[in-house]
């Protein structure tokens, strides 16, 4: 079936299915409810609607549609109603055939009562009124009296209004839509995933997650928009990586009319506009555009909705209204009219990135000078690590070649600078001609690393080492370093600290000027002497880097070294430290476009934040980390995302949302140390959340099997060993526990790592309990509490609490338990963390106690994205300015608002900051054991 044949699936809406079915349960039980689904033209509230009442066939369905003319017909919509429940108006018409008297909305009001009355006693009635805006108002009005007086009676009101239309629906009818009586939401963007679904039923194959972010950017999620992009644009547009997305056909007809019907100065404006992209300064754009009245061509092209002046800062800046406007505007400029606005448009440029851009766009091959300017950007760019406009002016100045020998020397260098920046789908394909290229030593340098980024570590293994050999052979000392770096790093993934050291110093050795590449090869120098256990050796080579570094040097250029730097601190228990650098590597790495970089920053900042409580920024960050990893593709680090996106909602008992995590993790193919560890631990920290202490074991035996040792073992690198261990005692095996925590024992006191000393200590102090050996297992607990106590970490130190309350009541010491296990239970509401409060609770039920009454909080409310929008809105944030701070879109901000406020049951922002309070501030961190909030 091809894509034109089938454009009904529906895809995605869960959340709003799910309360559209609510309210309809409601309907069913008796009390009466009105439901009003806004969003812009096409955006899917029809279908959303039509989805709902797909196969309810015990309702009875009422529908009407407003329309622009009928709009001040007396009365139409009820009319609509009328003739589809197949009544008549009776003494209503007053003589007249076919029309409702008018200015009477209570009389028409009250008949409309009486119909609805006598339909819902056989089945429910849903009356639909689609395209509300349009709907006459003496309509509503007779609605509104109908549904003022319905109680008890089984009537769902759906109201589809566009947020871009009139607002004309009466107040009252907002009203009725609200906490009690029904309920509002605004339909947000398709998200790029429910895209890439929904490219999948329609037949669409090979759809990337590339192409559903550019088809989500490109149409802003609309859905009628991707519905028809889907269908206008054959199956290969898909799989090329950057050429332009056209308008759909009937939209760019309308805007290039609107466009023909302006003056020509107009026409001249919005045609530079569509050359300098979708937001210009007002200056560039008159300059380009020379027309002799700048304000009245910008009134006119604002008038008929072609451009609009960002007032929020001044008229200093003009956008498209749509990206879909500006690219039909785009479209209908001949080569002529492209090639004069583009090199225009270079002499005006403010950087030269941009002045390049416009000079490619106006290239006529072939042009050496421009093919010799993108090979200059490209080496600075590469000097200070900005990989991303490497590649982009490495490809291009490819494709200006005249050669083909050109070409593929500069091929290789972009595959290669697309990876660096972590972008493995821009990478690929390049890697599909550098594949056909005769084999050398940057060939297999490029296809090893690209191999490693997959995660296919065999294959990795053997062509990285081909490269080696190969530059070794041929003195080509400038790939060897390459090679070598990437070997360090495929070391990294095999968890081997030992071969990434050795890797590292064969990089370094010989070389005087430390480029990039010899700067990254040191930060994993740092990582690989702290798995071996010689942390303060790791820390110093990263300090020393660090305090080298001159003013001038960029944060893409050390922003590895700050990674491995923050990461090291984690492992040495400077959590709070820690957190510190991590969140401006994560913020630095996302600005300079390095996702990869980004990824292990954000990676590792959320097991910080975990660790001192602050779990909604650590779900924030982890989130934050996958959608980079989905979004370029890359593999191998996505079942550490995962696995660290899942401990917060596994602590918090949000079961649907750690299960989508964990399948994902799963499902990671690869056979790198470093998936096989965070597949097994993302599984294990769902199972210890339930208690499923067999599948704890299940999920650890492959990490218990990996060898050699020192990569897994090395405490504080991976935190599983007490996961395993209390799950050993869990089932009754006591008798391996003590054989297996022996020598993680005296390997974290060898290292003086007071977090895992502590977690260790606490099962040490399980096990010594069930042997019944009370006095030697409060030892424990208590080594462990003092251990604990130095250290930020409100969660492991509620477990431990937790766990000497049961070993204490248990042997009959009920006080000094409730002691404890009130303590424990004060931590873990704070920190929501409902499936370990549920056992606190139990515990103190059990010491003869009733538990404390638990803070006002449902963590099933609210998703883990939500929470951290709620807690930026409540500290006073605009939505631009989260937008901003969590990097996603203004649109999406406003639905989660709306989400948060329907969810609370709140509607204002001071509501909102009632019930979220500011979380503990990085300085206060080391003083007290903090919970976010």
């Amino acid at each position: 079936m091809s894509v034109a044949e089938n454009l009904s699936p529906f895809v995605g809406r869960c959340a709003e299915l799910a309360a559209l079915r609510a309210e309809l349960r409601t309907v069913r039980s008796g009390v009466p409810q009105v439901v009003l689904i806004e969003g812009e033209a096409g955006i899917g509230k029809t279908a959303l609607i039509e989805q709902l009442l797909d196969g309810e066939s015990d309702l009875t369905v009422l529908r009407a549609t407003g329309e622009p003319w009928e709009a001040y017909v007396a009365y139409g919509v009820i009319d609509q109603i009328r003739r589809v429940a197949g009544v008549s108006a009776g003494p209503l018409l007053s003589g007249r055939a076919t029309t409702f008297p008018a200015e009477e909305p209570t009389a028409v009001g009250a008949w409309l009562l009486d119909v609805l009355g006598d339909l819902e006693q056989k089945v429910p009635v849903a009356v639909v009124v689609d395209d509300a805006q349009w709907a006459d108002v003496d309509s509503l009005r007779s609605l509104l009296f109908a549904m003022r007086r319905t109680a008890g009676k089984r009537v769902l009101v759906l109201l589809g209004h566009r947020t871009d239309g009139p607002q004309a629906l009466p107040d009252g009818l907002r009203r009725l839509a609200g906490r009690r009586t029904g309920i509002t939401f605004t339909l947000e963007a398709m998200p790029a995933a429910d895209i890439r679904k929904l490219a999948h039923a329609l037949g669409v194959r090979d759809f990337s997650v590339h192409a559903a972010q550019r088809l989500c950017a490109h149409t802003e999620g609309n859905a009628l928009f991707v519905k028809t992009m889907l269908a206008e644009l054959p199956a290969q547009r898909w799989r090329t990586w950057n050429l332009p997305l056209p308008a759909p056909r009937a939209f760019a007809v309308e805007v290039q009319r609107k466009l023909a019907a302006c003056s020509a100065p107009t026409r001249e404006l919005v045609e530079s506009m569509a050359v300098l992209g979708s937001i210009a300064p007002v200056v560039s754009l008159g300059a380009l555009a020379g027309v002799p009245d700048l304000v009245a061509a910008l009134d006119e092209a604002s008038a008929v909705g072609l451009l609009r002046v960002c007032h929020d800062i001044g008229m200093r800046a003009v956008a498209f209204p749509h990206p879909l406007v500006e690219a039909a505007i785009y479209e209908q400029l001949g080569p002529l009219r492209l090639v004069q606005l583009h090199t225009a448009a270079a002499a005006i440029a403010e950087d030269e990135g941009a002045l390049l851009r416009h000079r490619v766009l106006a290239a006529t091959p072939p042009d050496p000078g421009l093919v010799t300017a993108l090979d200059d950007f490209a080496r600075r760019e590469t000097a200070v690590g900005a990989w991303a406009n490497a590649a982009w002016a490495l490809a291009e100045a490819s494709c200006l070649s005249t050669n083909r020998e050109d070409r593929e020397q500069r091929l290789v260098p972009a595959a290669e600078a697309a990876m660096s920046a972590g972008d493995l789908i821009r990478a690929e394909a390049f890697t599909r001609e550098v594949a056909s290229i005769s084999r050398g030593s940057w060939r297999e340098a490029t296809l090893g690393y690209l191999a490693m980024m997959k995660g296919m570590r065999m294959e990795a293994e053997e062509l990285l080492h081909n490269a080696w050999r190969m530059s070794r052979r041929a003195g080509d000392r400038s790939t060897a370093v390459v090679v070598a770096q990437r070997l360090a790093l495929h070391s990294l993934g095999r968890l081997r600290g030992g071969d990434v050291v050795e890797w590292t110093r064969r990089a370094g050795a010989g070389v005087t000027e430390r480029n990039t590449v010899c700067v990254e090869a040191d930060a994993l120098l740092g990582l690989g002497l702290g798995w071996q256990g010689r942390l303060a050796e790791g820390m110093a080579v990263c300090e020393a880097l660090l305090g080298q570094a001159s003013a001038d040097d960029a944060y893409p250029r050390l922003g590895s070294v700050r990674t491995a730097h923050g990461w090291l601190q984690l492992i040495g228990d400077d959590v709070t430290g820690a957190r510190a650098t991590l969140a401006e590597t994560a913020s630095a790495a996302l600005r300079s476009g390095s996702a990869q970089l980004a990824a292990w920053s954000l990676i590792w900042l959320s097991h910080a934040n975990f660790a001192v409580g602050a779990w909604t920024d650590a779900a924030a960050d982890a989130e934050r980390a996958v959608s980079l990893l989905d979004e370029t593709g890359q593999d191998w680090l996505r079942p550490l995302a995962r696995y660290t996106a899942t401990m917060v909602p596994a602590a918090r008992g949000e079961w649907a949302q750690a299960e989508k995590h964990v399948r994902a993790c799963r499902s990671a193919n690869g056979g790198y140390e470093l998936m096989v560890v965070a597949s097994g631990l993302a599984t294990a920290q769902l199972a210890a959340a339930r208690s499923d202490h067999d599948a704890v074991l299940r999920a650890l035996e492959p990490v218990a099997a990996i060898e050699p040792r020192i990569g897994v073992d090395e405490p504080g690198c991976w935190l599983w060993q007490d996961l395993y261990a209390d799950a050993l005692i869990s089932v009754g095996r006591e008798a391996e526990v003590d054989a297996f925590l022996t020598p993680h024992e005296q390997l974290a006191a060898a290292r003086e790592r007071s977090s895992v000393i502590a977690r260790l200590a606490r099962v040490r102090g399980r096990l010594e309990a069930a042997a019944g050996r009370l006095d030697s297992a409060k030892k424990s607990f208590e080594r462990a509490l003092a251990e604990i106590e130095r250290l930020p970490m409100p969660f492991q130190r509620a477990l431990i609490e937790l766990a000497y309350g049961q070993a204490l009541r248990r042997s009959g010491q009920r006080r000094r338990a409730a002691a404890h296990l009130r303590s424990a239970g004060d931590r873990l509401a704070v920190l929501e963390a409902v499936p370990y409060l549920d056992r606190c609770e139990r515990e103190l039920r059990g010491c003869g106690l009733v538990p404390g009454k638990r803070s006002d909080f449902d963590p099933a409310r609210l998703t883990a994205q939500e929470r951290a929008v709620a807690r930026l809105v409540a500290a006073g944030m605009s939505n631009r300015q989260v937008a901003s701070e969590l990097f996603v879109s203004v649109k999406t901000v406003q639905f989660h608002v709306t989400h948060i406020y329907a969810k609370l049951g709140i509607g204002s922002r001071a509501e909102l900051a009632a019930q979220f309070k500011e979380g503990p501030s990085a300085s206060e961190l080391g003083k007290a054991a903090p919970a976010d909030r």
